[in-house]
């Protein structure tokens, strides 16, 4: 078996997709095998995909999702860690073999999670080096709650058997699938985020999800709403720090909501952090946020 199993979710990009494939068989590290769960695609992806024969593992679904895709291989993986790739994402060379080196000398470990360099065009990717590898292990997931990195489950390798363990991904179509996942494996054993070199190339257009402004407030509100129902392990004991991350995110969202003229999505999420801020406060923020929103509405007017 190997040790890793590529999965990757797919809709509709198929132009895409071939860029991010060529990407995972240019490997250094070869010890891993190819999932690519198509949500439904009417472009021709299919046809793309029969291209490869036995290098790529195929399976078809009704449009669901990217969640409920990437559940799909989990379920057939068949490799010892999980490995995401998002179907308009790319990896450097170096990929695969920096998670093994991390998991061999950082180990035993649950979630490795790599660096991301956002980027529009792949030629903007030559820039990146390999080199010494450099990782940061903590306890578990919720033991970096203070650490101040890019948190992404596009740039993460898992243990399959803790995936299945923990029900895999969200089924709902929000924007924060991959923190609520994150959340979930919170207590898991064994973190590690590798600091350099990069292992993700994260592309930025329009269709991205991250830029849905409504995805990504509901998508807060869902987290909130989970923790709020006791949904995240480590009870009252780990609250500051899954709260720490949460209220993270939330201010985040907030402000940019705001700048894009949000207003009234951005007030109704901050109201909504209130009782979880009261646990962990940031008065600059709980005192700065609402007259911001005054002076952003005042200047819409003029």
């Amino acid at each position: 078996m190997p040790l890793f199993s590529v999965v990757i979710p797919t809709f509709n990009r198929a132009a895409l997709l071939e860029e991010t494939l060529a990407s995972v068989f240019a490997q250094t590290l070869t010890d891993f095998e190819v999932i690519v769960v198509d949500d439904g695609s009417t472009d021709g992806t299919g046809e793309l995909l029969a291209r490869y024969g036995t290098r790529v593992r195929v399976f078809h679904q009704r449009n669901a999702g990217q969640g409920v895709a990437r559940n799909l291989g989990i379920r057939e993986a068949r490799g010892d860690y999980v490995v995401f790739l998002d179907s308009d994402d790319l990896w450097p060379p170096w990929t695969l073999a920096t998670f093994q080196q991390v998991l061999q000398s950082q180990g035993p470990l649950t979630l490795v999670m790599g660096r991301a360099h956002a980027f529009q065009d792949a030629r903007e990717l030559s820039v990146l080096e390999d080199g010494p590898v450099t990782a940061r292990r903590f306890d578990d997931y919720l033991a970096s709650a203070d650490a101040t990195f890019i948190r992404t489950a596009c740039a993460v390798a898992v243990r399959t058997e803790a995936l299945r363990r923990v029900g895999g991904f969200s089924d709902r179509r929000v924007s924060a699938e991959d923190y609520d996942l994150l959340y979930r494996l919170g207590v898991e054993p064994g973190f590690a985020y590798v600091e350099s070199p990069v292992t993700l190339g994260y592309r930025q257009h329009a269709t991205s999800s991250s830029r849905d402004l409504d995805r990504g407030y509901e998508g807060t509100l869902f987290l909130l709403e989970q923790e709020r129902r006791g949904h995240y392990p480590g009870g009252a004991a780990r609250r500051r720090e899954r709260l720490a991350m949460l209220l993270f995110g939330l201010r985040h969202v907030t402000h940019w909501l705001l700048e894009h003229g949000h207003r009234r999505q951005a007030l109704a999420l901050y109201a909504r952090g209130l009782r979880f801020h009261r646990v962990l406060p940031r008065w600059r923020y709980l005192l700065g946020f609402p007259p911001w929103v005054l002076a952003v509405s005042l200047r819409s007017r003029r």
